[in-house]
């Protein structure tokens, strides 16, 4: 017998409403407004920040591709980011110009990348684990205060994060469910934009063709060369020009000697400090800078300076090392303290929940975390990696989110939270195994 008490009576009304009114489309809804609103209350689109992705796309504007000018007014080649975000902007500054209402419009389309990453993550979520589920990490993808506030940074992360996702959809669902040859092809597109968004995922790309092969066998080793080829198809271009500029195998970007020197040098703090670059240089960098010639190799022969004191600094210095990177993983799993955004509550505190529930959750997948999840444990583990060897940063922390969405939302679903609201426990199988699972 159950005693009917003022706070069972108030979940119960809570979760009839929530039954009866959250839907997908309801969620995507609330997500489009709390994006679009975001908007004019921060108005940065009023005094624009687009980091090194602006100068870029002012270079394509007059003409000159992606370069930049030397001390000596030389103008040489720049292979500094992938191409795609800066020739988005480029585009808009084009038919708009570099006007308030070019950058409005920049952050609507990245609020639209918003809304459309709560779709997809719902999808993974159904895929892996069930509707339920897919419904519960759409409302805190929805709502996450970060996937809110990304569409007012004139970043690539608004884009690459929501191609990620798909890249890990459509394999996932061609190795656990579909083998269907346009889920392959579908997979393997995504991979080739995701590179032209972000270097880092050359690492992702050898790693799911593996992972096609580790899940399917032996006889998956051309379908993972299907997918290796296709991705590598679409960066093509980009790395022949690469090649032309610069006479060297550059596949999309030559910045990872900045990157390392930021996470390995005598004032490294773990995460980046943006006035590395601003005068004066240590004197180390200065005397590295100096010596490099005024030539069309000058960026490239930067970032070689760069990466060599970054590796001298490492092996003299190991107990340093292992400090940082202790660090760093500290930093990826919660925030760091130092960072003027992540420090902010409504940004860390979200980050440790998210963190701990996901945890949760994973436990709760158990054995499946190795096997039908290793595409999304894999994204995980890359993420902080490349954290801990390189240097931390929000982003590298966000782009990994929507999969630890997934996971949290399993522990409501299948954990005491869910049973608490008053839903039950959920054994439902995956509506792909039902035969109801389709990308529409």
């Amino acid at each position: 017998m159950t005693i009917a008490t003022p706070n069972n009576a108030l979940r119960d009304k809570i979760v009839s409403a929530c039954r009866r009114w959250i839907s997908l489309r309801t969620v995507l809804i609330a997500a489009a407004i709390l994006r679009l609103a975001s908007i004019p209350v921060l108005r940065n689109y009023l005094h624009p920040v687009t980091w090194e992705f602006g100068p870029i796309a002012r270079s394509i504007l007059a003409g000159h591709g992606q370069t930049f000018l030397l001390p000596n007014g030389m103008r040489v080649p720049s292979a500094f980011e992938p191409p795609a975000y800066p020739y988005f902007l480029a585009l808009f500054y084009r038919m708009f110009g570099e006007t308030p209402l070019a950058y409005f419009l920049i952050e609507t389309i990245q609020a639209a990348a918003g809304v459309l990453l709560v779709y997809v993550v719902y999808r993974i979520a159904e895929l892996f684990i069930g509707k339920k589920a897919g419904i519960v990490a759409a409302c805190v993808t929805a709502i996450f205060p970060t996937q809110v506030y990304m569409c007012n940074e004139f970043h690539p992360i608004s884009f690459y994060i929501v191609v990620h996702c798909l890249v890990v959809f459509w394999l996932a669902r061609y190795i656990e469910r579909t083998h269907s040859r346009i889920d392959l092809v579908a997979a393997g597109f995504s991979m080739g934009v995701l590179l032209l968004f972000r270097s880092d995922a050359l690492v992702l790309l050898f790693v799911c063709a593996g992972i096609i092969v580790v899940r399917r066998g032996l006889k998956a080793v051309v379908p993972a060369l299907v997918f290796f080829v296709i991705a590598c198809a679409c960066l093509a271009p980009w790395t022949i020009r690469n090649y032309r500029a610069f006479g060297k195998f550059i596949p999309v970007t030559n910045l990872a000697g900045i990157n390392l020197w930021i996470g390995h040098n005598p004032e490294a703090t773990g995460g980046a400090k943006y006035e590395y670059f601003s005068p004066p240089l240590p004197p180390d960098v200065q005397n590295a800078f100096d010596r490099v010639p005024l030539d069309p190799d000058y960026e490239v022969s930067k970032d070689a300076a760069l990466r060599k004191l970054a590796e001298e600094y490492a092996r003299s210095h190991p107990r340093r090392e292992v400090e940082l990177a202790l660090k760093k993983f500290l930093y990826f799993v919660a925030f760091d303290p130092e960072h003027p955004k992540g420090r902010q509550p409504l940004y860390w505190v979200p980050s440790i929940l998210l963190t701990i529930l996901a945890i949760y959750g994973a436990v709760l997948r158990g054995r499946k975390l190795y096997g039908e999840d290793l595409l999304m444990t894999t994204s995980i583990v890359l993420a902080l990696a490349m954290v801990v060897a390189v240097v931390y940063l929000p982003r590298y922390r966000i782009i990994i989110d929507p999969f630890l969405i997934v996971y949290t939302a399993n522990a409501i679903v299948h954990g005491r939270l869910w049973m608490w609201l008053g839903f039950g426990e959920s054994r439902e199988e995956p509506a792909s195994r039902a035969g109801t699972f389709r990308m529409n």
